[in-house]
């Protein structure tokens, strides 16, 4: 006895599977291009041929997305924002304030870095530091600003 497509399900029923399949399946596991032969995994299992018919359709509609490192839905690129050149005034104001001033250090003690962070932070003192800022003095801010920002959590990890 054969039975057509739509005596089987009606229009209903297929559009509720078709969105409970779409909802299932992730988006990085179909229309792989490196791997054509990919895609049948989804619907080789499907015994149902009107199910069957649905996931052909959706796999072949469906435009081709390449894996990401995670394995969560992707959601849109949010569009970038403009910053204007008053903000951005603000905050390389805000940072010179924070790390470009000259520190008052008593008691120095030597400490190593690698030569490339030493030529970045050197060209950093250069460009936005004043005439007396070194290296010394931005890596002395960087972490007394550190300390200070964790330092009830240093405090609350001790006690672990």
């Amino acid at each position: 006895m054969a039975r057509t497509k739509d005596a089987v399900l009606a229009p209903e029923q297929k559009e509720l599977m078709e969105k409970e399949y779409l909802d299932f399946v992730k988006p990085s596991t179909y229309g792989n291009k490196a791997n054509p032969s990919s895609c049948n995994s989804l619907y080789d299992g499907v015994e149902n041929p009107e199910l069957r018919a649905i996931v052909e359709k959706v796999a072949a509609t469906t435009p081709y997305r390449e894996e990401t490192s995670t394995n969560e839905a992707q959601s849109p690129p949010n569009p970038q924002k403009r910053i204007s050149g008053k903000q951005r005034k603000a905050t390389l104001e805000e940072y010179q304030q924070t790390f470009l001033q000259v520190p008052r250090i008593d008691d120095r003690k030597p400490v190593f870095v690698s030569s490339d962070v030493r030529d970045r932070l050197d060209r950093v003192v250069r460009i936005l530091g004043g005439r007396r800022m070194s290296v010394s003095g931005i890596i002395e801010n960087i972490v007394r600003h550190h300390l200070s920002l964790y330092e009830e959590d240093f405090e609350a990890w001790r006690k672990l």
